[in-house]
């Protein structure tokens, strides 16, 4: 007479699947902006912040400072602020800012220059700085692949017939 395994492998069928949805979870999306000047190209990334006055201006070849304020929550303040400004001797001097708010352009994820479009800024100085910022996620599962995972785990805890 064989044990009845339905009960425990429901238990452990469960117990996989709060595992597999705290280690695998898809993490909060980023923004990268990538920063062109004088031939060089940087990619900055600005992961999702609830404090936007933490959130520091990234040097970009010691003429420009850039930086990008990503709030998801609260969703009512939801948004992406993008700042550039111009380094000076008396402080940085501020050239542009960009607000964009949800449901953001069609391109957030895959167009060329992503939901920003092509910026151009110009310093004081007659000195360009190109910009563009897109959203990415950062590695994870997601709930498909949390769902093949957990599935997988349970046929591996079925008892064998013969």
């Amino acid at each position: 007479m064989r044990p009845r395994l339905g009960l425990c492998s429901l238990f452990v069928s469960a117990w996989l699947a709060s595992v597999a949805s705290v280690g695998c979870a898809r993490k909060a999306p980023a923004v990268v902006c990538t920063c062109r000047y004088g031939g060089a190209e940087q990619h900055l990334v600005f992961p999702a912040t609830r404090d936007p006055y933490a959130v520091k201006p990234v040097d970009v070849a010691g003429r420009f400072r850039f930086k990008a304020i990503y709030l998801r929550e609260p969703w009512r303040a939801a948004s992406v602020n993008v700042y550039a400004y111009h380094q000076a001797e008396g402080g940085d001097v501020l050239l542009q800012e960009g607000k964009y708010l949800p449901p953001f352009a069609a391109g957030a994820g895959g167009g060329r220059y992503g939901f920003t479009g092509r910026q151009l800024v110009y310093s004081p100085t007659a000195r360009e700085l190109e910009y563009w910022c897109s959203f990415r996620r950062e590695q994870g599962l997601g709930l498909a692949g949390q769902r093949r995972a957990v599935r997988r785990a349970a046929r591996r805890l079925r008892p064998r017939a013969g």
